[in-house]
């Protein structure tokens, strides 16, 4: 009988585990940021993101070609195509590669979210932008 509620609990867990675990990513994706944040998120991208990434987000920054490393292009809106928030969180939190990981001192996990919402609104504001193939600015 014993081991039999040592299962029974060791399920209930693993179910537990895996619904918040999706709660976890469900929420994630569902935050937004609001306007008075937008601010400290512009802030933090400015002071962590902007010399690597560029001000416009294109990635093209002179640490960068000394360094002969390249970055996604986030003005083009395919770069972040098919890249979950949580994957771009992770990213940010931990680390990839030689970018270094934001702590939490520098941005907790909702200003982190923060900044994969103004990443994802580069590509977007970019795209209204510029200039279709067949408007006139493109004929010149």
């Amino acid at each position: 009988m014993r081991k039999h509620t040592w299962l029974i609990a060791g399920y209930v867990l693993a179910a537990f585990s895996l619904s918040v675990g999706n709660a976890q990513q469900n929420n994630l994706e569902s935050r937004t940021v609001r306007s008075a944040d937008l601010e400290r998120t512009r802030e933090i991208y400015r002071r962590d993101c902007l010399v690597c990434h560029g001000a416009s987000g294109d990635g093209k920054t002179d640490i960068l070609r000394d360094r002969d490393l390249k970055l996604p292009d986030w003005t083009d809106p395919k770069s972040l195509e098919g890249r979950a928030d949580q994957q771009l969180f992770n990213v940010i939190r931990f680390g990839k590669g030689k970018m270094p990981a934001e702590r939490v001192g520098r941005a907790n996990d909702e200003e982190v979210v923060g900044l994969i919402r103004y990443i994802r609104t580069i590509a977007r504001d970019e795209a209204m932008v510029r200039p279709s193939a067949g408007s006139s600015a493109s004929k010149r």
